[in-house]
């Protein structure tokens, strides 16, 4: 029996076997959504028709511009977050930072976390938009009710692990955790407070799965020990997701290893993007698999950007045959779809999902 995307993502996640391995990405950057499409009028559902994806959340281009999490200043965050005037299914908080702008591509990126003391705490009220705002869950519901169709479609959340790292600074967050204990404990516990109240909402809405991303780690490991995260910052991350009443996913780049089976605490549905340059495929189905669905796993540092289009095809075969058999995977690159992606292998990379991925799967040819 043929299923309708919604129905493959869902059946993944509760790790089931659909009748074809389902693609979904976290993000498309709209300067390739532009090149996928060949044109900038399009809506979600033609973009997921275009490359064979399942699912659709992010944001995506109506000719008007806002700054989303990038914004360089708190008045104009709020404002566009209440009035949102891109097609948008993001409920992040600002990072509360002082933010830079790279002349050459436009590119906002923090130039340094603003929450560093007692004192600065101050600023949650100065740059927090209102969680129980309306206007924001009115707009986003028309968007859902106009666009949904057979897709599934999710929200994209924060636990308030990425939020604290970037708003206190890496370093300061390090010196912290030997003096300051305190100061990461306040600042995880108010932006867990502001995204359960987000979540409170969003679980009365049309989404079908959320996905929650909160970097924690790099390719070695994360970016504090296993005992300060369990201490630290997992206990205002459970504040989130005991509050989450829909299926969800876990992102964090990065290898997740160290801290998984406290992660797994959470009770996600499924982990993202497992990136191949930290995790190993093959160790994360045999160990978590039976517990957990999986996401990800296409490389983004050498296959989608700079690989050919054979390679493209061979790892997501590859990838397919290790995490696909007995069910709970879906495709998806090792973070998003971004703008130095080449297109043909994106497009070599929907053709090759749709050759490997129809159970049972065999990885030959014939399976078309």
């Amino acid at each position: 029996m043929t299923m309708t995307p919604r129905e493959r993502v869902m059946t993944a996640l509760h790790r089931g076997e659909p009748d074809q391995i389902p693609w979904m990405e976290n993000d498309i950057e709209e300067a390739l959504q532009y090149e996928i499409m060949g044109r900038t009028d399009f809506t979600p559902p033609e973009l997921c028709e275009k490359l064979g994806l399942s699912a659709f959340g992010a944001h995506y281009p109506t000719g008007e511009v806002s700054d989303g999490q990038g914004m360089v200043t708190k008045e104009t965050y709020k404002e566009s977050y209440y009035n949102p005037k891109k097609v948008t299914f993001d409920f992040f908080p600002p990072w509360i930072a002082k933010m830079g702008t790279d002349p050459a591509t436009g590119r906002t990126y923090i130039e340094k976390g603003l929450l560093t003391s007692e004192d600065s705490l101050a600023l949650f009220d100065e740059f927090l938009p209102d969680p129980h705002n309306p206007a924001r869950y009115e707009k986003i519901a028309q968007w859902i009710k106009q666009y949904k169709g057979d897709y599934a479609v999710f929200a994209r959340i924060r636990l308030g692990a990425a939020s604290t790292l970037e708003s206190m600074g890496l370093e300061e967050f390090s010196y912290a955790q030997m003096d300051n204990p305190e100061l990461i404990q306040k600042v995880m516990g108010r932006f867990a407070e502001w995204s359960a109240a987000v979540v409170d909402h969003l679980n009365e809405m049309d989404f079908d799965f959320f996905w929650a991303n909160d970097d924690l780690a790099g390719n070695h490991g994360p970016f504090m020990s296993p005992k300060v995260f369990r201490e630290l910052m997992l206990p205002s991350m459970k504040i989130v997701a005991d509050r989450i009443k829909k299926p969800w996913i876990f992102h964090s780049d990065g290898n997740l290893f160290p801290i998984m089976e406290d992660l797994l605490s959470l009770g996600m549905t499924a982990v993202h993007p497992i990136q191949p340059c930290a995790m190993d495929m093959g160790k994360m189905k045999q160990e978590y698999g039976g517990r957990v669905g999986i996401v990800g796993n296409i490389d983004l540092d050498y296959t989608l950007p700079l690989g050919t289009i054979d390679e493209v095809d061979a790892e997501v075969r590859k990838r397919i045959m290790t995490a696909g058999p007995g069910g709970g995977y879906i495709v998806s690159s090792a973070n998003s779809l971004t703008d130095y992606c080449k297109l043909e292998n994106v497009l070599a990379m929907s053709k090759a999902i749709k050759k490997y991925g129809k159970y049972p799967l065999d990885g030959g040819e014939t399976n078309v």
